[in-house]
């Protein structure tokens, strides 16, 4: 058999592979970064090719290679996507060039194909448009001088990138002159030490009124912009036709926005265009009047949003300006001044290093796993664990800038009860100076995690308690404290991307069904001849956070998805799903990235199907969900703005009422139960429900209430009153990140809610944040039909709607917030 397995592997090194033939990227294309520090950013590189014959359940992994690099480089993962012969994929590569990329696709040991492309690079690409300053009507032409020759323009006619020597390929203008590019991409180049590239689409003698949305120059601006994909900027140098034309200021300011917004929205996203103001043509017309009236228009558009000022270039005269042969456009001198200048303003606008954010991000993760013998959590009597399947953590996420500073931390728990938030919060500010009220603390719930609340109980009270027992209530409440520690103090810059991905493949379902009596049952299967229909809906959009460091790597992803943890089931503890969304992400991205999972609005949805007997389990869940982030990662976008916004506020729940005979009622049916009698199971949830509403509600409880149960149990909330006060918290980044923390089990429908009402383009509701002890939180309209939800809630209808307006107003308080910092 060692025989046998080592021929074929002699026979696997000894085949050659066919050629792989890569479409994407082009030889000689530089590619968006995200970052402006230099030498600094990452892109998610489009690779696209031709599938071989064999190939198509092939294992696909890529390399990169710098230019002149001769160590030996590891090959990574790489997920495709393949349709009729042919692949699509992304890989995160880091910023610089020149390099040399290689994808392969092998079976085992056997290389099947393999191809490559070089050079191309990851960097800086600017998009061209305007008049005869921007084309080659300039005296003089001139070639790049970066060593690596790493400033290259794109033909939008054959569609492939070169060496950005003049004239450059511009594709209506037809002119052979000298440009202001090439010394421009240099200076960027070496200043930035990553690869420059143009796209120029400018034509001379071209008005604003010609480049409308009606006519071909916008619609090659927009081709273009599609064809080279991201980019840092629109570089505008336009105005003296519009002298000439007579085209008044607010004519002028129309026609520049509407070419702005349409080509916006045909891109699909929002980069800044920097205006020049070049209106003096010396040989054409002398206008004074004329150019200081569209000189004040391009004012005017670069205090408003989306524009930022450009270089003057009417200030270059005398010298800078040619001869007659090019009427008057730049000399050689005044190329290069107007590069110069061009250079200034790009680095104080868009790659200004004095507008970067001062937000830094750490992450960290601590142990929290129990002892063997430790009381599990979930099913309404004792279990004592017999091991352990994997570990339970603690996950931090510490977002902190000059002005205000919050932390989120996630653990393998079923609930957080408000005794341990309140001992979490209290020792964390301590050590880290966050302010308590703007930590959150959020349990997965996890039905193999520990029931804990009783022996915190205890210990808070300082009252016996087995010393096993004890001994891991300290280690409880010390590790997402550790967490939130060690995050802060690994905190540093990052990119953050944000977004949501389809989770395709079912694996939530709504529990809930409606019956043909009206009311509504949980659990139904649906070929129950009583069945109607489900309920509700689910949420199959996954939020997703992404923290990167400067090259790219990822340090944390933070999901959010909408579905009960409780498919592990047995005697040992376990993280249940996220276990292994996890794992996928670890293995797809080859990092030991930290993966924070915040349950979503999940309190009537689960993994079982109803129309099937089938129950989907963790690692099936787990990893189709790890595989949906993995698959659409590079979607995400990078955060425009990094101002942090941290707000919290306490909502009044009101509490439902337990008597005194409904309480010794429930006394009567725990017992029963825990002589393993038979009782109803809807009767003894609402029993245990009682117990913990008779000792938040009453200052003397009807029962002493820890002699009969372990979960609920609160020394803070202990004879509250009327009301249940929740913490809520809201942590919001730019315009275009928002985390909000619920308490309790809520309905998806209010977490749906949320995220329609909120004014941030990415927002991620996680419930179980602060306070478990109202339980379930159905929507209003819920409550009508019963069930065991409804009869598992301590609060009153429209408890719900009352954390969707404060949630909604919370986020409306910190968009204005952001806005006008934004404008600031």
């Amino acid at each position: 058999m060692v025989f046998i397995l080592v021929f074929l592997s002699e026979v696997a090194h000894s085949i050659e592979p066919a050629v792989l033939t890569l479409d994407l990227p082009r030889p000689q294309q530089v590619v968006q970064r995200t970052g402006i520090a230099p030498g600094v950013g990452y892109a998610h590189v489009a690779v696209r090719g031709e599938v071989p014959p064999g190939a198509e359940h092939a294992l696909w992994e890529y390399r990169v290679i710098p230019a002149g690099a001769f160590q030996d480089i590891h090959w990574l993962s790489l997920a495709t996507q393949i349709h009729s012969g042919r692949f699509e994929s992304q890989a995160r590569i880091a910023a610089g060039g020149w390099y040399r990329l290689e994808v392969r696709c092998r079976v085992g040991e056997l290389v099947l194909a393999i191809g490559s492309v070089e050079p191309f690079g990851v960097g800086e690409v600017f998009l061209v448009a305007g008049q005869s300053y921007a084309t080659n009507c300039n005296d003089q032409q001139i070639n790049v001088t970066d060593p690596a020759l790493r400033v290259v323009a794109y033909d939008s006619i054959k569609k492939s990138w070169a060496v950005a020597n003049d004239p450059q390929p511009t594709p209506v203008d037809g002119s052979d002159g000298g440009s202001i590019w090439p010394p421009l991409g240099d200076a960027l180049a070496k200043e930035l030490n990553v690869p420059i590239a143009f796209a120029n689409v400018a034509v001379g003698g071209t008005s604003s009124l010609q480049w409308m949305p009606e006519g071909n120059l916008h619609q090659n601006l927009i081709q273009a912009g599609q064809s080279i994909g991201g980019f840092r900027a629109v570089l505008w140098q336009q105005g003296e036709s519009d002298v000439i034309a007579k085209t008044s200021a607010e004519i002028y300011i129309s026609n520049v926005r509407i070419i702005r917004d349409r080509a916006n929205k045909a891109w699909g996203f929002d980069p800044p265009w920097l205006l020049a103001k070049s209106t003096l043509h010396p040989t054409v017309y002398n206008d004074p009047e004329g150019e200081n009236r569209i000189r004040g228009a391009i004012d005017v558009l670069s205090q408003q949003a989306g524009f930022l000022a450009g270089p003057d270039t009417d200030t270059l005269k005398d010298k800078n300006r040619g001869d007659t042969n090019s009427r008057r456009h730049f000399s050689e001198l005044g190329q290069r001044n107007a590069a110069l200048m061009w250079l200034t303003a790009i680095g104080t606008t868009v790659l200004s290093q004095s507008s970067k954010s001062t937000l830094c991000v750490g992450v960290a993760e601590v142990d929290i796993t129990p002892p063997i013998g430790f009381p599990m959590a979930g099913y309404y009597r004792e279990r004592l664990s017999e091991g352990e399947i994997d570990p339970l953590k603690a996950k931090a996420l510490v977002f902190r800038d000059e002005h205000s500073a919050g932390a989120l931390v996630v653990c393998d728990l079923i609930g957080i009860a408000t005794d341990l938030k309140n001992e979490v919060r209290q020792r964390a500010s301590k050590m880290t100076g966050i302010p308590e009220s703007n930590i959150a603390i959020s349990a997965t719930h996890s039905h193999t995690a520990p029931d804990y609340m009783k022996e915190l109980y205890l210990t808070l009270g300082n009252e016996q308690n087995n010393p096993l027992r004890a001994a891991y209530i300290e280690k409880l409440i010390h590790g997402p404290v550790d967490a939130i520690v060690k995050a802060n103090a690994a905190a540093q810059p990052a990119f953050l991307e944000s977004g949501s991905v389809t989770q395709v493949l079912p694996v939530s379902f709504n529990r809930r069904s409606v019956t043909r009596d009206g009311s509504v049952v949980t659990w139904m299967i649906a070929d129950h001849p009583d069945f109607i229909r489900v309920a509700g809906p689910i949420d199959p959009q996954i939020g997703l956070l992404a923290i990167r460091d400067d090259h790219g790597v990822p340090l944390g992803i933070l999901s959010n998805f909408a579905l009960h943890l409780d498919t592990v089931g047995g005697m040992k503890w376990s993280a249940d799903y996220p276990f292994f969304i996890e794992h996928t992400l670890r293995y797809s991205t080859n990092t030991n990235v930290i993966s924070i999972f915040g349950n979503g609005c999940c309190g009537d949805i689960n993994h079982v199907n109803p129309r099937s007997r089938e129950h989907n389990k963790a690692e099936f869940i787990g990893r189709s969900l790890g595989e949906s982030i993995i698959r659409d990662l590079h979607t995400l976008l990078p955060s425009a703005q990094q101002n942090l916004v941290v707000k919290s506020c306490v909502v009044q729940l009101p509490l439902q009422d337990a008597t005194q005979a409904e309480v010794a009622e429930s006394i009567k049916i725990l017992d029963s139960a825990k002589r393993k009698e038979p009782v109803d199971f809807l009767q003894h949830v609402t029993a245990y429900k009682k117990l913990i509403i008779d000792q938040l509600r009453h200052k003397q409880p009807h029962a002493k209430t820890a002699d009969h149960i372990t979960w609920g149990l609160s020394r803070s909330l202990a004879g509250i009153g009327d009301t249940l006060p929740v913490d809520m918290n809201v942590f919001t980044i730019g315009q275009d990140i928002a985390i909000v923390s619920l308490p309790g089990e809520d309905f998806v429908e209010l977490g749906l809610a949320i995220k329609q009402g909120s004014p941030f383009r990415t927002t991620i509701v996680i419930e179980l944040s602060n306070c478990v002890e109202s339980i379930y939180v159905p929507t209003r309209a819920a409550y009508a039909g019963g069930s065991y939800e409804v009869t598992n809630s301590t609060t009153q209808p429209g408890s719900g709607e009352l954390l969707v307006e404060s949630a909604l107003r919370l986020l409306r308080e910190a968009a204005a917030l952001a806005h006008a910092s934004r404008a600031k």
